[in-house]
């Protein structure tokens, strides 16, 4: 039943009737099957990739940080293992024929984790959060659909103009301004949790802290220590606290894949962040189904920094290089996970969607090779003026790998001398929003199942748009596709978009990704079924072993 009404409310452009989901249970929390036996001590330890760098739910923009928020925090939905969307601070809601109001109704039992009551007023200003310049969050444009969002988050209006009102203590709604189908997929991300307003200005830049800060979520803070490990413990007062079998987790930073595989193997993580490329096949031999490999709503690609040399003004030289990346190599000899080898932004298995490929990507590689060179140089370099170019990429085994790779393929292909430089996780992002790089690896992760989670990336002015990508016509396009109720139209038009897009050669894509962990056969409730990988430890528990 949940899944036919996620149907109809994500996919659906404009709701012609007004709908009730009052009747709606929750849909998620450990169920264990009847006749397992428990694990005396429910205590999960979970490896966590690069420390992420901050946990508040309106500012986190990694995988890392999301992991832990959505244990802390929840909005007014949520997404299942299924990932499917169910309720969560909110029991029910309707919407206007014409599909721009949203009315929610709040749990009338759910409290923080210090006891006082969740109301509408902790969502507004969660939301208000998200947008406010002063916060900075790069994750705004998430609800730059509801009214005077992007106003707001330009300092052009004030806070209190936002299309978000609390009707009373337990009714919130929503203004947009233009027909959302994605909306319930939007409101599930961590970013649009409710905030605590007056624990949150007693304490500032230190709420986070352990003592301080509160949660809604089914977990709360209790331990925090860079470069050892973040530990939640059960939040008594989560409104489904009873659904609650791990009491405790532990979330280590586990940057370095082989000291991550060999905790595993140890028995220090039950679960890791990822498997290194390079042991994949083996471990797979050895652990069986504790290897787990799924599809990944997740694109893989490299940045074109736009706005200095050598790429500036230089689609040519951008287009050789693109040509001359053979994706078929890169995911079976490379990688060697099941990745899918993509000439898109948008990730393989996007729901209304057909991946954009290029002409060229047809051709026999030596073809594109020739016709590679002339455009390298016709772009003014040549064997004796080779392009001498930095590459910029975070501390992490996989990631280095492909960044060799690249550089290999440019070398031999076109004689192209890179650079690699490396920089740990936080130190990493921050030169990559800055711009300070002519080359860098990227990735997205869907937050949504839908092609606005990844074509929103590279709109102008998107906080996100590392290349520092610009084209009007793109824009139109994205603002189009945003009007049209249409399925097939709105798929025709952001097909469109991605051709327009594609074919200015800000980014240099590989593959669409899959998702791989270490699970020991001991954690229960983990299905793996989640295109965007989300797992939080409230579905899981440990059974005897």
């Amino acid at each position: 039943m949940p899944n036919a009404l996620h149907k109809v409310i994500s996919i659906s452009y404009i709701l012609s009737v007004i709908m009730s989901f009052s009747g709606l249970q929750s849909a998620f929390g450990a169920e264990v099957p009847s006749g397992t036996k428990l694990a005396k001590k429910q205590i999960l330890n979970r490896g966590n990739g690069a420390e992420t760098p901050t946990i508040d739910p309106q500012k986190v923009e990694d995988v890392q940080g999301n992991n832990i928020t959505q244990d802390l925090f929840e909005g007014l939905v949520r997404d299942n293992t299924d990932g499917i969307i169910v309720p969560a601070g909110a029991t029910s809601w309707e919407s206007s024929k014409d599909g721009l109001t949203y009315t929610f109704h709040l749990r009338k039992n759910a409290k923080w984790s210090n006891g006082d009551p969740i109301t509408a007023h902790d969502y507004v200003y969660g939301f208000q959060r998200l947008v406010d310049p002063k916060v900075a969050s790069t994750y705004s444009f998430l609800i730059s659909d509801f009214k005077n969002a992007d106003a707001i988050n330009q300092g052009k209006e004030p806070l209190n103009t936002l299309g978000v009102v609390a009707l009373n203590n337990e009714t919130l709604q929503i203004k947009l301004n233009n027909p959302v189908p994605y909306i319930l997929d939007i409101l599930s991300m961590r970013n649009c949790s409710p905030a605590h307003k007056k624990m949150m200005e007693k304490y500032g830049d230190k709420f986070y802290q352990v003592g301080n800060i509160v949660s809604n979520g089914p977990y709360m803070l209790k331990y925090w220590k860079i470069g050892d490990k973040l530990t939640l413990e059960k939040n008594s007062n989560y409104w489904d606290a009873k659904k609650t079998v791990i009491q405790e987790v532990n979330f280590y930073p586990t940057q370095n894949l082989n000291t991550e595989q060999q905790m595993f193997l140890t028995n220090q993580l039950d679960i890791t962040n990822d498997i290194s490329m390079d042991q994949f096949e083996k471990l797979k031999s050895q652990l069986g189904s504790e290897v787990q490999s799924n599809p990944y709503l997740s694109s893989y690609w490299f940045s074109f920094n736009l706005e200095k040399p050598p790429f500036k003004d230089n689609l040519k030289l951008r287009q050789a290089l693109s040509m001359v990346i053979d994706r078929n190599i890169i995911t079976k000899d490379i990688t060697r996970r099941g990745e899918f080898p993509s000439y898109d932004l948008v990730a393989k298995g996007a729901k209304n969607y057909k991946q954009f490929t290029y002409n060229w990507s047809k051709d026999e590689y030596k073809m594109r090779v020739e016709k590679a060179k002339k455009l390298y140089e016709e772009a003014g370099y040549s064997a004796l003026k080779p392009l001498k170019v930095n590459i910029l990429y975070n501390t992490n085994d996989n990631s280095k790998k492909l960044v060799l790779s690249i550089a290999s393929m440019w070398k031999q292909a076109l004689g192209v001398n890179a650079t690699l430089e490396n920089q740990e996780w936080k130190v990493f992002l921050k030169s990559r929003q800055n711009g300070e790089f002519q080359v860098a690896w990227d990735r997205w992760i869907a937050d949504y199942n839908d092609v606005n989670s990844f074509s929103d990336l590279l709109r102008s002015g998107s906080q996100m748009n590392n290349a520092k990508y610009k084209n009007t016509n793109y824009d139109t396009l994205l603002k189009k596709a945003s009007m049209e109720v249409d399925l097939k139209k709105r798929q025709k038009i952001l097909e469109q978009a991605s051709s327009v897009l594609m074919n200015d050669y800000p980014i240099l894509p590989l593959y669409s990704a899959v998702t791989t962990h270490l699970v020991k056969k001991y954690v229960g409730g983990y299905s793996g079924k989640n295109p965007l990988d989300h797992t939080s430890t409230f579905d899981l528990y440990i059974k005897e072993h």
